[in-house]
């Protein structure tokens, strides 16, 4: 009996050996880039190893001898305009390579198509060079590498099996029980399907998820509707793989998750059912928020910090240019603030500035962007509002800051606080935030040069 040639999975490295990363991109910086952002990080104790490609064409020769390489990060222009779209082409259907996760990064986000260039070409993400900082490569990396080691357990599984019932058809029931255990004894949840969908294996890992019992085959109900859905997807379109992001409630518990499925194939090459493998990122979105909010928030006051105030702030004046809509900034600067560090320490210098970013939110709007600058600085971006507009904001928060009170002990009488402002509005020929920002501060200073505790345009 004739053997049909199975593909091989990749030979397993060894336990230290780097993760090989492929960057395919005509841009020597960056391939440097990359090199530094990955220098000092590691995963699952292996560090990276960047492999290094300046066009499609030496990535095409590259990933035909190196089937192990977990993750590329493709440029999309390079000898033409579409030579990353052709080459993710050749990856998925010339090589049959669906176990790759492929990270599309282009220089000019937003100007294609993400979500069909994602639908229409199999890429795992779509990232701006500008967008991919340290952390958010780290994530894409690590999320590829999952995927990437999961897929290729369950393919060389599959192989596995294909070759043994091909040699020995009596070994079958062995085979199908040994294919069970290696399921079973899988980390991640695993279940697959029939073309009726009916429940035909799930593993351990699934039903400590769901809390199901070990012998039944019902679909749990928090994934029942979602599983669906990608069912018709993956058979409608002979899809070998399709990823996405998903929350699932478990018992009350919001778990966000990242679902693989995959078409399962009979003999004769036709689809034979589904299978399904869930990664818990739950935490990993946990991490990623803290990170955002340690990135982009002042410690001591909560409000945005001076970079993420800026950002911002660029943002909205860049929309207000646009549109050709009012927006005004006030800057803010609490009076005589060293005496309060000098007089009463700097614990009490912090309860003050609290204090005053907590007047300052209260009194301002969902939509204005109100950031920490240094010291006891305080800006105030104000969308949607002209000079007089913002004029009365200010005032409003002087009054807010001079309401403060804050106790110093049994014999001291409780310490106020005023703050001088100065407001400015955006030009009409002005499209950055610079120059508005410069003519409050000139403003502020005036409030303060003319005694303090007042605002000034």
């Amino acid at each position: 009996m004739a053997l049909r040639p199975v593909r091989s999975a990749p030979a397993s490295a060894p336990a230290d050996a780097p993760w090989p990363v492929l960057v395919v991109d005509d841009d020597p910086d960056m391939h440097a880039m990359t090199r530094v952002l990955l220098r000092d990080l590691s995963y699952q104790g292996r560090p990276f190893e960047v492999v290094s490609a300046y066009s499609a064409a030496e990535a095409r020769r590259i990933l035909a001898e190196r089937p192990d390489i977990p993750v590329a990060l493709l440029d999309v222009v390079m000898e033409t305009a579409d030579a990353g779209l052709i080459l993710v082409e050749h990856i998925r259907r010339d090589l049959g390579n669906n176990r790759l996760a492929i990270v599309l990064r282009t220089g000019q986000p937003g100007e294609a198509p993400e979500r069909e260039v994602m639908q229409a070409y199999d890429i795992n993400d779509y990232r701006g060079k500008t967008d991919l900082t340290a952390q958010k490569l780290f994530t894409a990396l690590v999320g590829g590498l999952r995927s990437w080691t999961n897929l290729t357990t369950i393919e060389t599984l599959n192989a596995t099996l294909e070759q043994r019932v091909e040699e020995r058809t009596g070994e079958l029931d062995r085979a199908r029980r040994f294919a069970e255990n290696l399921v079973d004894m899988l980390p991640h949840p695993v279940w697959t399907k029939d073309t009726d969908g009916g429940l035909q294996i799930h593993n351990r890992a699934f039903r400590d998820l769901f809390d199901l019992p070990a012998g039944g085959l019902t679909m749990p109900v928090a994934l029942e509707e979602l599983d669906r859905v990608t069912d018709r997807a993956v058979l409608a379109d002979g899809l070998n793989r399709l990823a996405l992001e998903a929350t699932l409630d478990i018992d009350g518990d919001q778990r966000t998750v990242m679902i693989s499925k995959g078409l399962l194939t009979g003999e004769a090459g036709g689809p034979s059912g589904t299978i399904g493998l869930i990664t818990d990122i739950t935490e990993r979105k946990r991490m990623e928020r803290q990170l955002l909010q340690s990135a982009t928030t002042d410690d001591l006051t909560g409000t945005r910090n001076r970079r993420a105030f800026f950002a911002a702030a660029e943002q909205e004046v860049e929309r207000s240019a646009r549109y050709g809509n009012a927006v005004s900034v006030v800057m803010m600067d609490l009076d005589f603030f060293k005496q309060v560090n000098d007089q009463h320490g700097h614990a009490m210098g912090d309860r003050a500035l609290r204090a005053a970013a907590e007047a300052l939110r209260a009194n301002l709007r969902e939509v204005d962007i109100l950031g920490r600058l240094g010291g006891e600085e305080f800006a105030a971006l104000l969308p949607e509002t002209g000079l007089a507009g913002a004029l009365e904001v200010a005032e409003r928060l002087r009054q807010a800051i001079a309401a403060i009170t804050l106790p110093l002990g049994a014999d001291q009488p409780p310490l106020t606080l005023t703050a001088s402002l100065g407001v400015a509005e955006r030009a009409a020929a002005e499209t950055a935030v610079d120059k508005m920002l410069a003519r409050a501060d000139g403003a502020l200073y005036r409030a303060k040069a003319q005694g303090r505790n007042r605002v000034t345009a």
